[in-house]
C-alpha cells in the first residue's frame, strides 16, 4: 500500500497553500478585468486616501449646490411666470380704465369696476402662488400666503378713503395706504426677504423679492383704485367715479416700468442660476471621471495577471496530481 512520509505531508500542505493563494489571485484578477476597478482601493492608493476623500468632499458639496440651484431656479421661474400674468392683467385693464372719462353712461363704469374687482382678486391669487408647496412671494414665511382675502383688502381701503369726495382724494388715500407701514405692509402676511442663497463656490443668488416690492405694491394700488368703485366709493358722483377709474389706469401704466425692471432683475438671477448649474454640473462630471480613474485598473495589466495566475494554477494542479500518484514502488524506480 502507499505510504506518505512527513516530507510528503509538508509538500502537500505547501501545495494546498499555493493553490489557495493562486485561486484568490485568479478570482481577484477576474473581478478586476470584469469591473475594470481595483478590488482593494487601499492597496492601489498605497494607503493614502486623501486624494479620494478630497474628490468625494467636492462631489458632496456640488450635490448640495445642485439641490439649492434647482429650488432657486423653480422659485425664480414661478415668480417670473406670475409677474408675466400680472402684467397681462394690467395691460388688459389699462386701456379700458384710461378711456373711462369717455364713457357715456354710469353703467359702463360700474361694469368696468366689477371687472377690475375680479382682476384684483386674480392678481392677489397670483401673488399667493406656490411651487413645491412653498409660497413664492412670502419671503422666509414659505408656508404662508402673503396676501389675505381681496374683500379684506378692499374693506381696509374703504375705511382709508372714508370721507373722500373726489377722485383725487380717493387716489391719494389709496396711494398713502399702500405706502404706509400700518397699511399694506400690515396687511401683508408673509415674512422678511429670503437671504442670498449659495449656488456655487463663492457665489450667491438674490431671492429677496416679496409681495412688498414697490412694483407689486404700485400695481395693486392701481387695481384697487378701480376695484373700490365696485364697493360704492364716490356713489352718486358719476364724473368723479369715471375720473377715479382713469386714475387707476394711470397708476397701472406708471407701475409698468417698475414691473419690467423687477422682471429684468429676476431674469438676471435666473440666468445666474442657470450658469452656476451648468458650471457645477461640468465640474461634477469631471470629478466623477477623476474618481472613477482613481480606482480603475489597466485592463491589459489585469488580463496579464489573470493569465499568469491561471497558468501557474494549472501548473500547480499538474504537480499536485503527480505528487498524489506517488507510491513506494514509483519512488524506488
Amino acid at each position: 500500500m502507499s505510504r506518505m512520509s512527513l516530507g510528503d505531508a509538508s509538500l502537500t500542505n505547501i501545495l494546498a497553500r499555493q493553490g489557495a493563494d493562486l485561486r484568490a489571485q485568479v478570482s481577484r484578477a477576474s473581478q478586476e478585468v470584469t469591473t475594470e476597478r481595483h478590488v482593494d482601493i487601499g492597496q492601489a492608493l498605497r494607503g493614502d486616501y486623501s486624494p479620494l476623500l478630497a474628490v468625494d468632499a467636492s462631489l458632496a458639496r456640488l450635490q448640495s449646490y445642485a439641490s439649492t440651484t434647482t429650488e432657486a431656479a423653480s422659485l425664480t421661474a414661478a415668480q417670473q411666470a406670475a409677474l408675466g400674468s400680472i402684467g397681462a392683467h394690467a395691460l388688459e385693464a389699462t386701456g379700458g380704465l384710461l378711456r373711462a372719462r369717455d364713457f357715456t353712461t354710469a353703467a359702463q363704469v360700474d361694469t368696468l369696476a366689477a371687472d377690475l374687482h375680479n382682476k384684483l382678486a386674480g392678481v392677489m391669487g397670483l401673488l399667493n402662488s406656490q411651487v413645491a408647496g412653498r409660497s413664492i412671494f412670502a419671503g422666509v414665511a414659505t408656508d404662508t400666503a402673503p396676501m389675505g382675502q381681496t374683500q379684506d383688502l378692499l374693506t381696509a381701503l374703504t375705511t382709508a378713503v372714508a370721507g373722500a369726495t373726489t377722485a383725487g382724494q380717493v387716489a391719494s388715500a389709496v396711494t398713502t395706504w399702500f405706502s404706509d407701514p400700518g397699511g399694506f405692509q400690515a396687511f401683508y402676511q408673509g415674512g422678511t426677504s429670503l437671504a442670498p442663497v449659495a449656488i456655487a463656490p463663492g457665489e450667491s443668488a438674490d431671492l429677496s423679492t416679496t409681495a412688498l416690492d414697490p412694483a407689486i405694491r404700485d400695481t395693486l394700488a392701481g387695481f384697487a383704485m378701480a376695484a373700490l368703485l365696485d364697493r360704492g366709493v364716490l356713489a352718486g358722483l358719476p364724473d368723479e367715479r369715471a375720473l377715479l377709474a382713469q386714475r387707476g389706469g394711470e397708476a397701472l401704466l406708471s407701475a409698468g416700468e417698475g414691473r419690467i425692471a423687477l422682471a429684468a432683475r429676476i431674469g438676471t438671477v435666473e440666468a445666474q442660476i442657470e450658469d452656476a448649474r451648468t458650471r457645477n454640473s461640468t465640474e461634477a462630471t469631471a470629478l466623477g471621471i477623476l474618481r472613477s480613474d482613481t480606482g480603475s485598473v489597466d485592463p491589459y495589466e489585469a488580463s496579464t495577471r489573470l493569465e499568469n495566475a491561471r497558468a501557474q494554477l494549472e501548473s500547480l494542479y499538474l504537480v499536485t496530481a503527480r505528487v498524489s500518484r506517488l507510491s513506494l514502488v514509483d519512488y524506488l524506480r
